[in-house]
């Protein structure tokens, strides 16, 4: 089992605890803490390096350790192995300073940016020692002189890299894919602080599109809310990876009152898919679908509001009770999550769980949350530029790639994207039923899995 015992440096901390700086955003009514807050772009960029930095000297002691691994071999050429093709564990190994900038290979000739062609660490039982082999030959020699024990390498294409070890040690060789894995999925203490800031702002930024300071019924249509959304994180500066998805679902009932406005056919199951745009009507519930990109992290947020009726002046009971009804669901689903299951034994003692009454369907689904690294050569040209997923996931459904599977096991310190999916009966609304997935971001630490920033803990947007 993997704890965290050592505590920031210093000058971690100090950095670290610096509040987020005003970018001068106007306000809106009832704006949140977290949206009037937001790090410039280089303090974002320092303090993604420090938490790199960090993990070094704290993360990749204690995982080499736990896999028994004494040497860990990296190539810039393993990049295929891996999801979007980028090689995210070889480039957030790489030695770069606080903006970014990696540091050129120690055989670079003078002027060059060329970085490094490997990467290798060695466990003396006291330090996690670098070392920066020049070739394959020097590999050889080092392996030699260190005598390693046990020896982490990828599996991938690497005759030259069995070669140069020689007989003697490559029979003392692991595959270096759960290494990697774990080094990746592991986060900081300080990311994790920053992973709840960055979920806040999601949900601040969701509760004004899901207000009437954007939404006026009867006139705004889907389209209006999806763009309205992609142009406030570009007001932000924040990036995204994805469209946002912006869907209505509507009583029977309703959909034939409004039919002369948007066709009984934009509705399946009494709900439009995203693509399909439709008047935003009193009686509704609007669901979105959407992320940010911050601070190398990125949010999966699923979260629904209901138009209040003319004549209403609150939340519907049976809705409110179907919210309820959700959440207490997704806690039994969490509690699932125990120390050592893989993503498999996760789902399956899910799928054991009796459902709550009023739920028609209903399923356990998460993934690791998509992150991405900023590193750059001297000259300026960004390498490193997709996101990454690594880690556990609830099944072969997400991308199933060489880094992400429900294979895997869960460890502490590490982050999901927690979005079961749940259809509840509600009276008037259909034999379908409201389909209600809350998705968020949850963290596993000693106690079980944590919500961070919970969104709709019970609790639904109105818009009036």
């Amino acid at each position: 089992m993997m704890v965290f015992q050592k505590k920031y440096s210093l000058v971690f901390y100090l950095i670290a605890s610096i509040p987020f700086t005003m970018v001068g955003q106007g306000d809106y009514v009832g704006a949140g803490q977290y949206i009037k807050n937001i790090l410039p772009m280089r303090e974002r960029v320092q303090n993604m390096e420090l938490w790199w930095k960090w993990k070094r000297q704290n993360v990749l002691p204690d995982i080499m350790r736990e896999q028994s691994v004494d040497m860990w071999i990296i190539r810039n050429n393993e990049a295929d192995l891996y999801y979007n093709n980028e090689g995210p564990v070889f480039t957030s190994l790489l030695s770069a300073n606080f903006e970014g900038m990696t540091l050129p290979s120690k055989y670079a000739s003078p002027g060059s940016q060329r970085i490094p062609s490997f990467l290798l660490f060695f466990d003396s039982g006291n330090e996690i020692q670098y070392y920066e082999p020049r070739d394959y030959e020097h590999v050889g020699e080092l392996a030699k002189t260190l005598n390693p024990k046990r020896i982490a390498i990828s599996s991938f294409d690497n005759k030259q890299m069995l070669k140069s070890l020689g007989k003697k040690y490559s029979k003392r060789i692991i595959d270096s894919w759960t290494l990697g894995v774990r080094w990746l999925e592991t986060m900081s203490p300080g990311q994790i602080d920053a992973y709840t800031q960055v979920q806040g702002l999601a949900n601040d930024i969701i509760a004004e599109g899901f207000s009437n300071a954007t939404v006026v019924p009867g006139i705004t249509t889907t389209d209006d809310l999806n763009w309205w959304f992609r142009h406030k994180y570009l007001e932000l500066d924040l990036e995204v990876e994805n469209h946002p998805t912006v869907i209505v679902k509507r009583r029977p009932s309703l959909i034939q009152k409004f039919r002369h406005i948007d066709g009984p056919e934009k509705f399946r199951n009494g709900r439009t898919q995203n693509g399909i745009n439709v008047t935003i009507q009193r009686g509704d519930i609007i669901s979105l679908d959407s992320d940010i990109m911050l601070l190398g992290l990125v949010t999966d947020s699923h979260q629904h509001a209901y138009v209040l009726q003319n004549e209403e002046k609150d939340m519907p009971e049976e809705l409110q009770q179907a919210l309820i009804t959700v959440n207490e669901m997704q806690d039994l689903f969490a509690a699932e999550f125990i120390l050592g299951r893989t993503g498999k034994e996760i789902v399956s003692a899910a799928e054991r769980i009796q459902p709550l009454s009023t739920i028609i369907e209903t399923e356990l689904g998460f993934h690791p949350p998509p992150m991405f690294i900023r590193r750059y050569l001297l000259g300026g040209y960004m390498f490193s530029h997709k996101t990454y997923v690594a880690g556990m996931t609830s099944g072969p459904g997400y991308y199933p790639t060489s880094i992400v599977t429900n294979n895997h096991k869960l460890h502490l310190n590490t982050m999901y994207a927690f979005e079961p999916h749940t259809s509840i009966a509600v009276p008037g609304w259909g034999e379908n039923g409201i389909e209600i997935g809350i998705g968020q971001i949850a963290v596993f630490e000693e106690n079980g899995l944590r919500y961070l920033n919970r969104p709709q803990n019970w609790t639904w947007h109105i818009i009036k």
